[in-house]
């Protein structure tokens, strides 16, 4: 059986952006904890940084797409927000992104140890997904949702 493959849209790209983002909150909002087999708790905090990765790395190529700028080779988060200077986000922004893509050292078999504790991991997860809303106030109407 033959696969095809295609290029996603900019359009597709913010939807499945916006799918793990609200996935992330989900998980934030309920105590960031998950119930697996057994009823055992396991911690939702490294899974929601995956996400909000995910989220952010999407949107921002969505973004490019969207103004006709080449992605190749496939960039990292930083790369990607240098990428989009346009949408000035301050110092204090791209710190918080600079952390989220630390915080995916783990891929690569590392750990940066930016949390003293759980709480403070807590708070970050917080303040990542208030940076992405207010990047979503920043998107071109023609990629937001209602201007379909």
């Amino acid at each position: 059986m033959m696969m095809d493959k295609r290029n996603l849209s900019p359009l597709e790209l913010i939807r499945i952006a916006t799918e793990h983002a609200y996935c992330a909150q989900h998980l934030l909002h309920n105590d960031s904890k998950v119930t697996g087999i057994g009823y055992e708790k396991s911690d939702a905090l490294a899974p929601i940084t995956s996400l909000m990765y995910t989220a952010f790395e999407l949107t921002l190529k969505a973004y490019l797409l969207h103004d006709h700028k080449k992605l190749t080779p496939p960039k990292r988060l930083m790369e990607l927000v240098e990428m989009n200077s346009e949408l000035g986000l301050s110092n204090q922004d791209r710190k918080l992104l600079k952390n989220l893509a630390r915080q995916q050292a783990f891929r690569k078999g590392l750990d940066y140890e930016l949390w003293e504790n759980r709480q403070q991991l807590q708070v970050f997860c917080t303040e990542i997904l208030a940076l992405y809303e207010r990047l979503q106030h920043l998107m071109p109407i023609e990629l937001q949702m209602n201007y379909q």
